[in-house]
């Protein structure tokens, strides 16, 4: 179980495409998205939304697997900065070690790290649970020697 969970958290953190500006910005942020942890404070709507997508398509999931639902009628509205939801606890742990994957680990194994990515798919491959690897094999018995 706990593989399973270091895996998800690996695939999770690696779905986020979006890295924050190394230029310093002199204007305040434009976004008015409230509780940004680790995604930039200022986001732009489109970076938001394609970064939310690929954890989506990453886990197969819809945004209600982070996202608390306020209401369903007349249609889902979602309470987008609450932290009732574990899922969106481990999501931030899952973006900020695919960055530190990403950013210090595959530099060391890729002459061409921007061809190599650790991302969502790596481990999750459209699943919420990343799959356990099969067990490996039972041992052969070996046969008893002749006397």
């Amino acid at each position: 179980m706990k593989r399973v969970a270091v895996l998800a958290v690996l695939a999770m953190l690696a779905c986020t495409t979006t890295q924050q500006s190394s230029a310093p910005s002199n204007a305040a942020p434009k976004s008015n998205y409230k509780n940004l942890q680790v995604l930039p404070k200022d986001i732009s709507r489109e970076q938001l939304l394609a970064t939310m997508r690929s954890f989506t398509r990453g886990l197969g999931v819809r945004c209600n697997h982070c996202h608390v639902v306020k209401a369903t009628e007349p249609k889902e509205e979602l309470d987008f900065p609450s932290d009732a939801k574990d899922e969106k606890k481990n999501a931030r742990t899952m973006i900020l070690m695919t960055r530190e994957i990403n950013r210090t680990w595959i530099p060391r194994v890729s002459k061409e790290p921007a061809d190599m990515r650790v991302g969502c798919w790596t481990c999750h491959r459209g699943k919420p649970e990343p799959e356990s690897p099969p067990p490996p094999p039972e041992p052969q018995a070996q046969p008893k020697p002749s006397r």
